[in-house]
């Protein structure tokens, strides 16, 4: 079988020990776009035919931001307003739930939006304390999560820590999201990486029918995610018909949103009146 890993645009991939480590590298916010989220496509189908990979490791070379959110120009077009288009992106990063290779995440910059949707549908997660923030920020701009994004927060978090999460669009650092759910575990800035290789190592030790039975056996009793995911459709193509969203994306644009200042204070920009 051939190991050399795919070139894909805003994605820095290394193959070693049956590891692949993935690192966002797409310009000075990590903006999930739409070659980005092509690139995405392109990897979680090249995982699926790969018999020698048994965990993917995702982490950001840019220390600020792991994926600061979707592109949020593309919710201002027509096209992207439909159930269709959400459901492009609810099975996207619903691929990367479904890999048979056991996925993990380290989180050292900010993650929001459809950026911690994608988080959500990995394996495992785990945040640097000084660095990771994390911000479900859909309702500051007039919307709601519809990447599957309320159905695992719910699982993970309950009822009430979802609910603050998604309506609250405040920023989290990573003990309080260590508390809430939102990740496995906190860390130090000097464990981060050396604790996600360990554990990424440890498990890559065995064979990948293995590491697809274990996760299979915790999925076993988890309910059908589409009669949630089809609620969160309705749910954010009946906001896109509000003027109300047209106004918030519009406020988030102007005053700062996908520049690296407005960015750096995302909780404050999308908490304005």
């Amino acid at each position: 079988m051939n190991t050399e890993v795919p070139e894909l645009a805003g994605l820095r991939c290394a193959l070693e020990d049956r590891v692949l480590t993935v690192l966002f590298d797409h310009g000075e916010l990590n903006l999930l776009d739409g070659p980005l989220m092509s690139s995405l496509s392109r990897l979680a189908r090249w995982l699926s035919g790969r018999d020698d990979v048994t965990v993917v490791l995702f982490g950001s070379a840019n220390p600020d931001f792991f994926i600061a959110h979707l592109n949020v120009e593309i919710l201002q077009k027509d096209s992207a307003r439909t159930p269709d288009s959400v459901e492009s992106f609810q099975r996207l990063v619903g691929r990367f739930r479904a890999l048979r290779q056991a996925t993990i995440a380290l989180i050292e910059g900010r993650v929001a939006g459809g950026g911690s949707e994608f988080l959500l549908n990995l394996d495992m997660r785990f945040a640097v304390r000084g660095r990771a923030i994390f911000n479900q920020v859909e309702t500051g701009l007039g919307i709601v999560p519809a990447g599957s994004g309320p159905q695992h927060l719910v699982r993970e978090m309950g009822r009430a820590r979802a609910l603050e999460v998604i309506l609250g669009h405040e920023d989290f650092g990573a003990d309080l999201a260590e508390q809430y759910g939102w990740v496995n575990r906190a860390l130090d800035p000097d464990e981060g990486w050396r604790f996600v290789n360990r554990l990424a190592r440890r498990i890559a030790v065995n064979p990948l029918e293995l590491i697809a039975g274990a996760k299979a056996t915790v999925d076993a009793l988890a309910s059908d995610l589409e009669p949630g995911l089809a609620a969160e459709r309705t749910a954010i193509v009946a906001a896109f018909a509000d003027a109300h969203s047209t106004r918030r994306i519009e406020h988030f644009l102007r005053r700062g949103g996908q520049t690296l200042e407005g960015e750096r204070g995302l909780g404050d920009l999308v908490g304005d009146p």
